[in-house]
């Protein structure tokens, strides 16, 4: 859906690993976009994908992630793309629509519109069942028309509908209409003006457009939760686990298992003193079965060293200075339904 690429296009930083592959955001992380001119804070959480049926304990830890930050949210973006349909009979996306809370849903990718195939025959069909020979449904919609007439059915009291490319970055029309929104102004209106001509859906039955005083009305007054210069709650030292999982997935592929972890051993910064400024990072990438450590090593070490080089790159860019990486790879079996472990690698809460 592309949630990662959607919150660093609002916060114009790059916060967030994004992927090709669904599925990959396997934690909480938070976004703070604070505005000084509008006197205004927000703060995102982008969160895992919905799964409609856990299959083990680490897709568990993944859905109380989700629901925690339906539970505390004040408004809920709702992120697709022209190439996805709800799952009809999902219990979220049910308490999605009996909640009170405040909805936007985000049509995202929206300039593949003309990957998506008219033709009934090319076109994947939804089901509203498990049983892959029930009546179909659902259609994949076709144009960026469809698609908001297609929401605003299934959400409809969503205060918008914002068709948007988030991979174009935070100057994106629909990006920017979005971050406007939320954060009340400046000129509303004159932003939802820039996404073209008007596309019926988009607002609430009887809405033309949104005022700057409607959209301050989004989020509720309260004092700062952050610092000013705060972007996230999260270390560098998770960052850096991050990076080199992103790494993982953009060198292997579809050959690389879901299964694979990585856990920073150490993240040692330089001192002072140090002849050398170099961030010291040792990590080790978990995976369930001897034949996955294979396909991540790689034959002769090859497939690790690439993957070594690259996260290198990444990791210097991320912390701005020279970085000495040390990868290793250690099969944990089962370590998706080991509770301990889970909890050690922060999936699960403790208590």
């Amino acid at each position: 859906m592309g949630k990662s690429t959607l919150l660093n296009a609002i916060l114009k930083e790059t916060l967030c690993s994004a992927t090709n592959r669904p599925q990959t955001t396997r934690h909480s992380i938070l976004g703070v976009l604070t505005s000084d001119e509008q006197k205004c804070q927000l703060c995102f959480h982008d969160t895992p994908g919905v799964i409609d049926d856990p299959a083990y304990k680490l897709q568990e830890g993944m859905m109380e992630a989700v629901q925690g930050a339906f539970r505390d949210s004040d408004v809920i973006l709702v992120i697709t793309d022209m190439f996805s349909t709800p799952i009809p009979d999902d219990e979220l996306f049910h308490k999605l629509n009996l909640s009170n809370k405040k909805k936007i849903v985000v049509i995202n990718k929206v300039d593949l519109a003309d990957k998506v195939s008219a033709d009934p025959k090319q076109s994947p069909q939804f089901h509203m069942s498990r049983d892959n020979d029930a009546e179909p449904q659902y259609r994949r919609t076709v144009t960026v028309e469809d698609a908001v007439s297609n929401w605003r059915g299934l959400v409809p009291d969503a205060v918008a509908i914002i068709p948007m490319t988030a991979s174009n970055g935070g100057d994106n029309a629909g990006v920017d209409a979005l971050r406007t929104l939320l954060l009340g102004g400046e000129d509303v209106p004159k932003a939802f003006r820039a996404l073209g001509r008007p596309i019926p859906g988009m607002f609430q039955e009887g809405v033309k457009f949104i005022n700057d005083d409607a959209a301050r009305e989004l989020i509720p007054c309260g004092p700062p939760l952050y610092d000013p210069e705060t972007l996230t709650d999260r270390t560098e030292r998770f960052f850096a686990s991050e990076i080199i999982r992103a790494t993982l997935f953009t060198k292997l592929g579809k050959e690389l298992p879901y299964c694979c972890e990585v856990r920073i051993e150490q993240f040692r910064e330089p001192r002072p003193e140090d002849k050398k400024q170099i961030v010291r990072i040792n990590a080790t990438i978990c995976v369930e079965r001897d034949s996955q450590k294979g396909i991540v090593v790689g034959k002769g070490g090859v497939k690790i060293k690439e993957v070594g080089v690259e996260a290198r790159q990444e990791l210097e860019n991320f912390l701005q200075g020279k970085v000495h990486l040390d990868l290793n790879v250690k099969v944990e079996k089962n370590w998706r339904r080991d509770e301990k472990k889970l909890k050690e690698y922060g999936y699960l809460k403790n208590w």
